[in-house]
């Protein structure tokens, strides 16, 4: 597994990518709005889409910062529902993964 300055630094990163990526998006969500109805309408499906990306961004933001506090308090690896390893394929995959495979796939 990478040492912990190094997850850190990659959350961090994506921590910053995220928030700039949900300004973005917020500012498209307020900055327009069209006469035209059939315009209206594909600029209201498309906020739909920005709104659902903003949620998930905001959802991987939660995990992210959960993430960094594990880290501080040294639990980082290890599951928080049955304490068990999360396992190092899992976090390589997932850097901000909190729970095992098996209580992931309970859940």
């Amino acid at each position: 597994m990478a040492d912990e300055s190094e997850i850190r630094t990659l959350l961090e990163e994506r921590l910053h990518e995220l928030s700039e990526r949900l300004e973005e998006i917020d500012e498209d969500l307020h900055e327009h709005q069209e006469d035209d109805f059939g315009d209206r309408a594909i600029e209201i499906a498309g906020d739909e889409v920005l709104e659902g990306l903003g949620i998930a961004g905001q959802r991987e933001i939660q995990q992210i910062r959960a993430t960094l506090v594990r880290l501080d308090k040294g639990t980082y690896g290890t599951c928080t529902h049955c304490g068990e390893t999360v396992g190092e394929r899992r976090l390589q995959a997932l850097p901000y993964a909190a729970l095992c495979i098996a209580c992931a796939e309970q859940g």
